[in-house]
């Protein structure tokens, strides 16, 4: 039985049109997790209306919650979703704010049936009795552990301690399915040397190394080309922020740090993004997937003299590939 890739991203516009631009196969394979951004941006339900029509995802609204000390994006975001005829499911969390969760379980089989249930590795021997006291089969519920970001572990001892939770905790549930999930993205380029980096992805090499419960086979989830960190840099943050990008390939991304736009040493973007384009398409490990969208526009900005985008037009690709790279490579 194939295993199912259940990013955790943010409510982001970029996100969805990376989701859009997947060939229906990869789709298939793929069950996202939103968490709602500190402010949605109102085009994300219409982006994702025209991408994941049809196809389950789930959002979680703890974090937009615990800033805002309302439920009100998370309803919103929630409804503009199923309305816009996608069976989106509520995430709830063991630890999650009590009055969030209440808030999240009103739209219980609202859109489609069941919810997702989050915990850690250290509260899942709780998660069964939390769905008791939900009053909710297990049959009716997707799994989420969160293992945390892990980029400083050594992947095969982590796995080794999380298959014991896993081993001690899963035989004998009925859960509908089960997924590991961590992170190991860097935030941000500020550690990184000027030019190519190869940085190990960890939450993958991680989960590649569980041993699989024969009854219950456990998803693989991490977010995607980032940190798991949700909170939005200030603009002037932004503004100072070099040209870079991220690529991913087996086990690593490549990650190839630019300059600044602005300052002494400053060289425009678009500059900067063409020649990032041409690095990765002169690598041995560029493209190697059947179809890959985000192969493609690289190798246009490469190649042409059209515009080689900008900010968001490359997170749109970076996503893509990794969306795309996950899809082709999850046994």
């Amino acid at each position: 039985m194939p295993f199912t890739y259940r990013p955790m991203l943010k409510t982001k516009a970029g996100e969805a049109t990376a989701l859009l631009n997947l060939a229906p196969g990869e789709k298939n394979r793929i069950a996202p997790v939103f968490h709602v951004a500190e402010t949605p941006p109102a085009t994300f339900a219409a982006r994702m209306a025209a991408a994941w029509s049809g196809r389950t995802c789930f959002l979680d609204g703890s974090f937009n919650f615990n800033g805002s000390g309302t439920s009100t994006d998370f309803d919103n975001t929630f409804l503009a979703l199923g309305a816009s005829g996608i069976p989106v499911l509520p995430v709830i969390e063991i630890g999650a704010a009590h009055p969030y969760n209440l808030a999240s379980f009103a739209h219980l089989n609202r859109f489609g049936p069941g919810l997702m249930l989050k915990c850690t590795p250290g509260n899942l021997p709780s998660a069964s009795g939390f769905a008791q006291q939900m009053n909710v089969p297990q049959n009716q519920i997707d799994l989420l552990i969160d293992g945390g970001h892990i980029s400083e572990y050594e992947p095969v001892s982590f796995a080794g301690y999380v298959s014991h939770i896993l081993q001690t905790n899963l035989p004998g549930s009925q859960w509908r399915s089960v997924t590991l999930g961590s992170s190991s993205a860097p935030k941000d380029f500020g550690q990184l040397a000027l030019g190519t980096t190869v940085v190990p992805r960890i939450d993958w090499l991680m989960w590649s190394n569980i041993v699989q419960p024969p009854a219950k086979p456990v998803d693989f989830a991490d977010f995607g080309i980032s940190h798991r960190d949700l909170t939005e840099p200030p603009g002037i943050a932004m503004a100072a922020a070099t040209v870079s990008v991220r690529y991913t390939i087996a086990n690593n991304w490549v990650m190839i740090k630019g300059r600044r736009t602005t300052g002494a040493t400053g060289v425009p973007m678009g500059h900067q993004y063409r020649a990032h384009a041409q690095t990765l398409r002169a690598r041995p490990d560029f493209g190697g997937l059947p179809i890959c969208w985000a192969d493609q526009r690289i190798t246009s900005i490469a190649t042409t003299t059209g515009s080689a985008g900008g900010r968001a037009q490359w997170v749109e690709i970076n996503a893509n590939r990794h969306f795309t790279f996950i899809a082709n490579t999850l046994p």
